[in-house]
């Protein structure tokens, strides 16, 4: 086998590795929070890695129409690309979380007090919006517990989920076939993981999230389902001041 055959297969079994021991809905040592309420058909629409142009545009357009609220949890890198867009989903009523500055698995997996990566993100989203994300999700839903505890002492709550999507893969999921697999992994008080882009990509286009949320709102509004925010599901602020910034 070359050596770079034994690379991918490394990255591979450790991708695997970690993400069965700490992603949600079944890890995270208890500090995930992975659904709502289970006596109440409500339900929260979660999306990461935003926002980008033409992507996240897309999406909030059709989410528009179908007048349902979302959950963003946004990158630093990528809200520095398109502030405006940052402050259009908020002025909509979509709630605003954290997902770290840049996207690293390895600075959450990293021991130690840094939480430079969980303060970017909480920056660049407070440089705009004037407040501060109270929900925060690590990226690829790695939590390492002392993670989980940097995160609980820098005030979030952290935000898993009980229904993945494989909308991230590339090239594209069909989005029909998407939101047949959400519909059927719903449970009252879900909450869903979707992407809106790519982390570092100024421009993306991504189509079948879209798709999607445009077939998959309407078949659960029919068994009773309503959708809001997480802020909403757990019945919680979404927000709160500013931290102070110590020079």
């Amino acid at each position: 086998m070359s050596s770079f055959n034994l690379k991918q297969t490394a990255i591979k079994t450790f991708d695997t590795a970690g993400t069965k021991l700490l992603s949600p809905p079944m890890n995270g040592f208890g500090y995930f929070i992975n659904h709502g309420p289970r006596n109440k058909r409500k339900v929260a629409l979660t999306f990461d890695d935003g926002p980008s142009r033409p992507a996240t545009e897309h999406l909030l357009e059709a989410m528009r129409k179908l007048d349902v609220k979302g959950t963003f949890f946004c990158l630093g890198v990528n809200v520095r690309y398109h502030p405006d867009l940052l402050l259009q989903m908020y002025q909509e009523g979509h709630v605003i979380g954290n997902h770290s500055g840049w996207h690293s698995r390895k600075t959450g997996l990293m021991p130690g007090s840094d939480i430079r990566h969980i303060l970017d993100g909480e920056q660049a989203i407070s440089e705009v919006l004037g407040v501060r994300p109270c929900f925060y999700r690590p990226p690829w839903g790695w939590l390492t517990p002392w993670e989980g505890h940097r995160l609980t002492k820098a005030g979030y709550k952290v935000i898993g989920w009980d229904v993945y999507t494989l909308d991230w893969v590339i090239p594209e999921v069909d989005g029909i076939s998407l939101a047949r697999d959400a519909y059927r992994d719903t449970k009252p008080g879900s909450i869903y993981c979707f992407h809106d882009a790519k982390p570092w990509e100024k421009t993306w286009v991504k189509t079948e999230t879209t798709r999607a949320i445009q077939s998959l709102v309407p078949m659960l509004r029919e068994q009773g389902y309503e959708f809001v925010t997480v802020a909403e599901l757990l019945d919680v602020p979404g927000y709160v001041p500013k931290r102070e910034v110590r020079t």
